[in-house]
């Protein structure tokens, strides 16, 4: 699933790899992946990272650019972070020496499918899961929309709560529309954001079947 926060964890990941203090790798490479997957693009993130002089890289084909990474990675313990794989990459293609033997280096990844991660054979699985409703509107929503909107309507609170909760828990989704209501101090204003962003609460017509918002006669 999408917009649970997988790339936000990933980049706290290597934020913590970056901190001279807690880090013993020799090198720690952000690779972002989607799709479809360019073989050449991540050789060169990966080559960039690296330092590899233009003059055992130019010109090569993507074998012998592989055959380089993997000379270079292998006299160093490394920290690979890659991002939005949807498919199953082959990581000797890229380069990649494969990890044992006392290797003490690591390879994280993000994915939507567990396919990817059979595909990948991965060792550890982490799933991350949606917010809970309370965790949605307390730590990201209300704490990104600000107190002083909260109380600039006795409206706002309640229109806030259900805003949140059509986000269904997805962090990303919360982040954004609760930057966009950061300055709302009305209800009216609550109505314009949110349909400038296409969504509106639902689920109060389904409970209520009524607007939330105060109805406005337009001329």
């Amino acid at each position: 699933m999408g917009g649970v926060g997988k790339t936000a964890l990933l980049k706290e990941i290597n934020k913590k790899f970056l901190e001279p203090s807690i880090n013993d790798f020799d090198i720690v490479i952000w690779v972002v992946i989607s799709r479809p997957t360019n073989l050449e693009r991540v050789q060169e993130t990966i080559r960039s990272r690296l330092q590899i002089p233009d003059d055992r890289w130019k010109g090569s084909k993507d074998d012998n650019k592989a055959v380089e990474i993997c000379r270079i990675l292998k006299t160093k313990k490394f920290v690979l972070l890659l991002d939005d794989i949807w498919e199953p990459l082959d990581l000797l293609r890229v380069g990649i020496p494969p990890l044992g033997d006392g290797n003490q280096s690591k390879i994280v990844f993000t994915t939507r499918t567990a396919d990817v991660c059979g595909g990948m054979a991965a060792q550890k699985r982490i799933k991350v899961e949606c917010l809970e409703e309370k965790e949605a509107l307390s730590l990201s929503f209300q704490a990104k929309v600000g107190e002083e909107t909260l109380n600039s309507h006795p409206d706002i609170p309640k229109l806030a709560e259900m805003v949140a909760k059509e986000c269904k828990g997805l962090p990303l989704a919360l982040i954004v529309i609760a930057r966009a209501m950061a300055s709302a101090k009305t209800p009216e204003e609550w109505e314009r954001n949110l349909h400038k962003l296409g969504i509106y609460p639902k689920s109060h017509y389904k409970k209520y079947g009524t607007s939330p918002f105060p109805r406005r006669e337009r001329f």
